[in-house]
């Protein structure tokens, strides 16, 4: 089991600053009009809110900021100057060496290819340079292509990548210091549906019950 945990304990990663990407609001997007169990307010309900009740001190990049429906951004907006800050680039970009090299390499990587001023893969290449020239270790995301350039890039070998498993992992634990067992059964439904690739590449048990307990000594 491969899980950044290891490292670092989840009650201590949730007092650690922590970027959230545009991807944890878009679990189940696709499904969203056919599925009600992928509605907003039922993923909003399962996990968005016990993140955001949870993290304590969290980051959101202004170009991640911009991609967010106004159903994502109205929660965004509740707990801004709270324990949400929205950060930008600033001026850094062609005038600060290490972070124009930091921008470059995450840019030209193979996995991503993009280039200044499109749309596509902004927010990921935006908030991971940020990670990085600020030493901020933790990004938030259930994105492969994150996951794998975070890897591979010199640049981002201090920066550990939270998937969505430890997402629903926290919610979980969220409604149980809450006694609350009403959405347990939503929690599996969805790390079994929206983890299955990161399950795959990080070998982590199949159920979130296994989960769960193969996590105890992490928590």
């Amino acid at each position: 089991m491969f899980t950044p945990l290891k490292k670092t304990a989840l009650h201590e990663l949730l007092n650690k600053p922590i970027l959230f990407d545009a991807n944890i609001f878009m679990v189940g997007i696709s499904e969203r009009t056919s599925d009600k169990n992928c509605s907003f307010e039922n993923m909003k309900q399962l996990y968005i809110i016990p993140l955001f009740e949870s993290f304590t001190d969290i980051y959101i990049h202004e170009e991640v900021y911009k991609e967010l429906d106004d159903e994502s951004r109205k929660v965004v907006d509740g707990y801004k100057g709270k324990t949400v800050t929205i950060v930008g680039e600033g001026d850094l970009y062609g005038k600060d060496p290490k972070y124009t090299v930091i921008f470059n390499n995450i840019a030209r990587h193979e996995l991503v290819n993009y280039q200044r001023g499109r749309s596509k893969d902004r927010g990921e290449v935006y908030s991971l340079a940020y990670a990085a020239y600020h030493n901020i270790n933790y990004f938030c995301s259930k994105e492969i292509m994150v996951d794998n350039v975070a890897r591979e890039l010199e640049d981002l070998k201090n920066i550990d990548i939270i998937t969505f498993d430890i997402i629903i992992l926290q919610a979980f634990i969220y409604y149980v210091q809450q006694n609350d067992k009403s959405n347990s059964k939503g929690l599996k439904a969805i790390y079994k549906k929206y983890c299955a690739d990161v399950i795959k590449r990080h070998r982590l048990p199949t159920t979130l019950s296994e989960y769960i307990k193969a996590s105890q000594e992490y928590m």
